[in-house]
């Protein structure tokens, strides 16, 4: 099981090993995805085993393509991104990191305040 999926609502971009190997004849997958309502381009790459698809999100959503993108056999299993377990732990850590980094920032330009006031 190899894919990686990034998505940004209008563009997905699905890398998965299958279409990379050519196990799923992903060049029908991309007329499929063409005759579905609200596509309005896809961009494959075999060699680098890259599918992005350009969509209208009031019309579709991410799931609607990676199940259909399942179903031709260019992802080894159905992944939905409304389950986001590695992204809210994604976010979480990035609010922390941002916190943290804000917060020694505002320190440091204390500290820097202080030292010219003390002169």
């Amino acid at each position: 099981m190899s894919y990686y999926i990034h998505n940004i609502p209008g563009r997905l971009r699905i890398r998965s090993a299958q279409i990379k190997r050519d196990n799923c004849q992903a060049s029908n997958l991309c007329s499929i995805l063409k005759s579905m309502t609200g596509i309005y381009s896809t961009e494959l790459n075999k060699k680098g085993g890259s599918l992005i698809v350009h969509y209208d999100p009031a019309q579709l959503t991410a799931d609607d393509i990676l199940y259909t993108t399942h179903k031709a056999g260019c992802l080894e299993q159905v992944i939905s991104k409304s389950r986001k377990p590695v992204s809210a732990v994604g976010t979480m850590l990035g609010n922390a990191i941002f916190g943290t980094v804000v917060k020694k920032s505002l320190e440091t330009s204390m500290l820097s305040l202080v030292k010219l006031a003390v002169r």
